[in-house]
């Protein structure tokens, strides 16, 4: 159906555009979120980790295009990039999410001491993961296989959509829920718009968009807890 097809491929251009709104202070003037100057220790792995976002985002829009357009094959080709780019994301999200913190360890985020918050970022590194590897298993099943995509790219959204100025006054002041809140009301969003294009359930995209908003909230939860907070310490060697 074309117009499923044209559901994914939309869907990655919503994604690009919103990457590039929440860092376009980085694509552009080399700055942080605020215009902020990145510390010279981080200039290397911000620019890693900003290659891996946008290389990621951009490789989805393209895959997305060559199924709507019918290239299978090519897309079947360079799907193969995934096993490049998305370690290279995960990696460099870990090593971004410690480092960056080391210099201001007090600093609050979204209401959260950012150790305690440090919880909430692995397990969106998890989840990409972990949607990253289900849509590679599930290669050959397309029903899945595309929801996994759209998770995968879906999850990592909050570090963009938590940089756009429309957006941060609207959620900051809700505590964590407000920094997934954008990812959250967009998932929804698109989950309730494929629905009513296929006109049935798309059960793989439910189910894992069920588990995202719920490993949130178990991590936000767990990340206040003593054992949390000895592990964050003994990270940031406090």
């Amino acid at each position: 159906m074309k117009i499923d097809r044209y559901f994914y491929s939309s869907s990655a251009a919503v994604f690009v555009l919103l990457t590039f709104w929440g860092f376009h202070s980085f694509y552009l003037y080399g700055k942080g979120a605020g215009g902020r100057t990145i510390a010279p220790e981080m200039v290397v792995l911000d620019s890693i980790h900003g290659a891996a976002m946008s290389a990621w985002v951009l490789l989805f829009l393209v895959q997305a295009a060559l199924i709507s357009v019918g290239n299978r094959r090519l897309h079947m080709k360079l799907g193969w990039a995934v096993l490049a780019i998305a370690p290279i994301l995960a990696l460099s999200s870990i090593l971004t999410a410690v480092h960056s913190l080391r210099p201001t360890p007090d600093f609050v985020f979204f209401a959260m001491p950012y150790p305690r918050f440090l919880l909430v970022m692995f397990a969106e590194i998890a989840l990409y993961t972990a949607f990253v590897a289900a849509g590679v298993i599930a290669r050959k099943r397309p029903a899945i296989h595309r929801s996994m995509m759209l998770l995968a790219s879906l999850s990592i959204l909050a570090g963009s959509t938590a940089r756009i100025p429309t957006l941060y006054p609207v959620f900051s002041h809700a505590g964590w829920p407000g920094l997934f809140g954008p990812v959250f009301a967009l998932g929804a969003v698109l989950l309730v718009i494929r629905s009513l294009v296929t006109r049935k359930l798309d059960r793989p995209f439910a189910v894992g968009y069920t588990a995202m908003v719920a490993a949130y909230i178990l991590a936000s939860n767990l990340a206040f807890t003593q054992a949390w907070n000895s592990v964050a310490n003994a990270m940031l060697k406090r």
